[in-house]
């Protein structure tokens, strides 16, 4: 299994974790909606009421341990998020010093191909001069060589045909 596919397993911060207490109570009939609208006085101030009033629902029972696990499963969730982050943070550190270390071979690479690629240059200038040397001197010695035995015996031609023979 690699790296990354361990870790991945390891997560397990899905979305249905931080929806458990609100999945308990999805089933159980929902609480009324209470509207504050016109409940202001002039001032502004909201104004309170002591008593059930005539046509006013009574308040709603808040469950605040359901509310308390929500927060401390989405606190679990963040801090679960918080280590996934500062594991990949790691593994990205990793990988940079990795391929800082790859770059870095890969141009001292390079800069040993050029200093190669410049000895072979000059080693073949060497035997490109070398060459036309010992072509000049090749065609001195043939001159010198027809100049001295050419001159001497030329070979008379054979009649081609038996008539001219005669």
């Amino acid at each position: 299994m690699s790296d990354r596919a361990s870790i991945d397993a390891a997560y397990n911060g899905s979305p249905n974790v931080m929806m458990r207490a609100w999945q308990a109570k999805a089933d159980a009939t929902p609480e009324k909606v209470v509207s504050f609208l016109g409940l202001e006085s002039r001032n502004g101030a909201v104004a309170t009421i002591d008593g059930p009033a005539e046509g006013v629902a009574p308040a709603p029972t808040r469950e605040w341990a359901s509310a308390v696990d929500l927060i401390r499963e989405a606190s679990e969730a963040i801090r679960v998020g918080e280590e996934r982050a500062s594991e990949l943070e790691a593994q990205l550190a990793q990988v940079v010093a990795q391929a800082d270390l790859e770059i870095r071979r890969l141009e001292q690479e390079v800069a040993t191909g050029a200093q190669n690629l410049a000895r072979s240059e000059e080693r073949v200038r060497l035997a490109e001069a070398r060459a036309a040397e010992a072509e000049d001197w090749l065609v001195r010695l043939h001159d010198a060589a027809v100049e001295a035995f050419g001159a001497r015996a030329k070979p008379i031609p054979a009649p081609s045909t038996p008539e001219e023979a005669e």
